[in-house]
């Protein structure tokens, strides 16, 4: 299902669209993704406050704080380039696409998904995201010791959790080429610097401390 603008769903209309409303706490609805994420950076907050920021990052904190308070201005002046697809359609997001949402049969074969309240078409780099079991938190965000100076991961929980992610993408990939629907979603999963970016933005309303200038980096 693709929509026009980035938005929630509020009703369908006679003709079998559906009218499009504003996204809690952002507005909208967007018709660019340009737009979408300067209304992110404008009305978004870190999920901590700057007292316990400090505390938090300990001997790192006079790195660490510009980096996080600096954020929302760097997607803001990278706006217009960090999306692939700038204008519609836009995919459907389920908007909690965990396995406690999944229904399957006896043979493990999916036969719906339940839970919609939270969905909304989005940007195809928020489509294109593994489910909620595969998401990693990006290195740059990270403990520093979960990763070496090569940027690999050192536990096996996370080398496996990559490797799961490297399948998963190779699945849907297969599925794409075998139905001939084109390889949007594919490409956006293999899209590491926008899929880092992503979920760093959903972590900093959370509050998650990081190096989020990093992230940014990549993309300057």
């Amino acid at each position: 299902v693709q929509l026009p603008m980035i938005g929630t769903i509020v009703s369908r209309n006679k003709d079998g669209t559906y009218r499009q409303g504003p996204i809690r706490g952002l507005g909208g609805p967007f018709n660019t993704a340009t737009e979408f994420f300067k209304a992110w950076a404008a009305k978004s907050t870190f999920g901590m406050t700057d007292e316990n920021l400090r505390t938090a990052s300990g001997q790192y904190a006079d790195e660490i704080i510009p980096s996080v308070s600096s954020f929302p201005k760097s997607i803001t002046n990278l706006a217009t380039r960090l999306s692939a697809h700038d204008h519609g359609p836009f995919p459907l997001c389920h908007g909690d696409f965990g396995h406690n949402n999944i229904i399957v049969d006896d043979e493990y074969c999916v036969l719906g998904l339940i839970d919609w309240e939270a969905s909304f078409a989005g940007l195809w780099e928020m489509f294109a995201d593994s489910p909620l079991t595969l998401l990693m938190v990006p290195p740059a965000i990270d403990v520093l010791w979960n990763y070496n100076d090569q940027g690999d991961p050192v536990t096996d929980e996370l080398r496996e959790q990559l490797a799961d992610q490297k399948s998963y993408v190779a699945a849907v990939k297969e599925v794409e080429d075998s139905t001939g629907t084109g390889n949007l979603l594919s490409d956006g999963l293999k899209d590491w610097r926008t899929q880092q970016l992503v979920t760093a933005m959903r972590l900093y309303q959370r509050g998650k401390v990081g190096r989020h200038s990093k992230l940014i980096n990549e993309f300057t």
